[in-house]
């Protein structure tokens, strides 16, 4: 089956439909973080107003301008997994406009957050329903779920580079498109 879905599409659309999910992910984390920020110890200390707007931009703005507008002018997003990357404002601000056509149905739980002045990190799960990541017919109208995080590069009031890390074959399998992963099992002595 999954060379069946291999032969299907190609390699740049289907990087392009997993690696929207990445940005997705990492735009969307203010669902919920806004909310949490006064409570959580570890948003407290010594947090730089860039990861609070990053944190917000879209679920206040819902405009993947403001989004973009935090990047320095060579600002870098990447997606690890699947090794997308895209550098400047303006093709940030044109993968977002795209990438809020991929999802419906976001709930982003925080687990954790760490900052200092030039870097920044945020590990959260990501629940989102398909309705364009993957338009194989079968797999649209599915939620998944994945555990994620996103390290972000700081330089003064802007993000140099945002990296997004989560596993793209969990996301795969609960759509259907390949076989789920077994539980590893702990090496024996």
């Amino acid at each position: 089956m999954y060379q069946m879905l291999v032969n299907k599409f190609s390699r740049r659309n289907t990087l392009s439909w997993i690696g929207a999910s990445g940005l997705g992910t990492a735009f969307l984390i203010g669902t919920q973080t806004k909310a949490k920020a006064d409570d959580d110890d570890n948003n407290k200390y010594n947090k730089p107003e860039i990861v609070n707007a990053w944190l917000n931009a879209f679920y206040f703005d819902k405009d993947p301008a403001t989004f973009a507008a935090l990047y320095t002018k060579d600002g870098i997003f990447e997606d690890v997994p699947t090794g997308f990357k895209i550098q400047s404002p303006s093709n940030i601000k044109c993968f977002v406009q795209g990438t809020l056509k991929l999802f419906t149905n976001f709930d982003i739980k925080i687990l954790y957050t760490f900052t200092n002045k030039s870097k920044a990190v945020v590990e959260y799960l990501f629940t989102a329903t398909n309705t364009g990541l993957t338009p194989v017919p079968s797999t649209l109208g599915k939620s998944f779920t994945v555990r994620a995080v996103t390290v972000l590069d700081l330089k003064g009031n802007k993000i140099e580079r945002s990296a997004d890390y989560y596993d793209n074959a969990a996301i795969l399998g609960q759509l259907g498109l390949i076989p789920p992963l077994p539980a590893p099992q702990p090496p024996s002595c």
